[in-house]
């Protein structure tokens, strides 16, 4: 178990054990650049509530670029508490998330929430460039004022970004799960003190994939536990670049995903549909320009990932998807256009190959990269002059396509010897 002393940035260390209403749990590392902007806004958006007392708790991975001190400074006089808790092992990578004891920064806030008996607690990732106070407040008051137990940001994105969550992570937790929650694995979100009881006895907490997974564990947990859920549009979301690679991201954002639904196949095999959920606020117009991206190099890798990997997808994919993506690569790079179900069954038999072991799970993992280039290019093609409705609504029908094709996932992963 994790350590969950409390260390005090205030000279009166009494007041740490005493009950607050909201706890503010800030994740960092080497974040020296952007805590002092997200602290202000947190403490901004608390003073939205009148009356309600609140403590900062600042999990913080051994930064070296005085990450502590910057969260000090802007933190209000005796506010601050710095949590003391084991890391535990380095992860191999770096998650793509850049936290690497993330799993461990998560419990040791969690636990002090429950230690300080707080009503809601509301977590923070410290390396965001954004952080508006009214986004606080949106997190924040379905928790406290009306009874919701998880409530998950919503961002305004360019049609291009978070293309994996739009296109893999949201359409397969939505399906298996039920519950229509765009981005299960924010590293922000807001919750009651019953989720944060519920999450601490979870059985997650300590393994291999936790660093990267958790975030997604925790929102599934509240998705499986019959708790009440709800989302909140908190703007654009801008954090630093990290260093991973998109096979890199991919293999963990994925296998994490697949390692759930693994680990909670009684609960998802009775699901047979899925539930909207309230969302609080508006969205508020994108003020970046969006990112660049060369589909012709996605189309290349795509080509290039057939010509060299299909002997290893054969392991996973059935004859008739092989034979589809042949044809796609012959298509004009313009034209190439991966129909919805087809990318569906994809999604799902590499869930049931990473189940059955059916090669070592990095390499499989791995060896989804130039199908999800492939997808990702037709997507593009498909939503280049789109507008933000019109990305939505194209996700949407991919959503609901996940769901109707889960019927096949059921029964392969019931009787795995008919994946043929």
């Amino acid at each position: 178990m994790a350590s969950t002393g409390l260390s005090s940035s205030a000279p009166d260390t009494d007041a740490d054990a005493r009950r607050v209403d909201v706890v503010v749990g800030l994740t960092s590392y080497n974040a020296a650049e952007t805590i002092g902007a997200v602290v202000q806004a947190a403490g901004q958006g608390l003073a939205l509530f009148a009356g309600v007392s609140s403590r900062f708790l600042l999990a913080d991975e051994a930064s070296t670029d005085g990450t502590r001190q910057a969260a000090r400074a802007a933190a209000p006089p005796a506010a601050l508490v710095e949590l003391e808790y084991e890391r535990g092992p380095a992860f191999a990578t770096l998650p793509y998330h850049g936290q690497p004891a993330r799993a461990a920064a998560l419990r040791a806030v969690l636990q002090a929430a429950r230690r300080l008996d707080a009503r809601a607690c509301i977590v923070l990732d410290a390396s965001q460039q954004r952080v508006r106070a009214e986004s606080i407040g949106r997190l924040l008051a379905p928790v406290l004022n009306d009874g919701f137990d998880y409530v998950s940001p919503v961002h305004l994105r360019h049609a291009n970004e978070g293309a994996l969550t739009k296109g893999l992570v949201y359409p397969t937790f939505r399906a298996v799960y039920g519950v229509r929650l765009r981005e299960p694995a924010a590293s922000e979100f807001g919750c009651s003190a019953r989720l944060v009881e519920h999450a601490l006895d979870q059985d997650f907490w300590d393994a291999e994939l936790a660093p990267i997974g958790i975030d997604l564990w925790l929102a599934a947990a509240a998705a499986s536990g019959g708790f009440r859920m709800g989302e909140a549009f908190v703007g654009e979301r801008l954090v630093r670049a990290t260093t991973a690679d998109l096979s890199t991201t991919l293999a963990q954002v994925v296998g994490a995903l697949f390692a759930d639904v693994e680990r909670r196949v009684e609960v998802w095999q009775r699901v047979r549909s899925s539930a909207a959920m309230p969302v609080f606020g508006t969205p508020s117009p994108l003020e970046s320009d969006p990112p660049p991206l060369n589909v012709g190099a996605l189309v290349d890798t795509f080509r290039l990932g057939y010509r060299e990997l299909r002997e290893i997808w054969t392991w996973v994919l059935p004859p008739r998807t092989i034979v589809e993506l042949r044809k796609l690569t012959e298509m004009p790079a313009d034209r190439l256009r991966f129909d919805d179900r087809l990318w569906a069954g994809i999604v799902y038999d590499f869930a049931l190959g990473y189940a059955l072991r059916a090669m070592p799970r990095d390499h499989l993992l791995r060896s989804l990269t130039p199908l999800y280039d492939g997808w990702l290019a037709s997507f593009v093609l498909q939503t280049t002059d789109a507008t933000p409705q019109q990305v939505d609504d194209r996700v949407e029908q991919l959503c609901l396509v996940f769901e109707a094709e889960k019927r096949h996932l059921i029964s392969r992963w019931r009787w795995p010897e008919r994946l043929r």
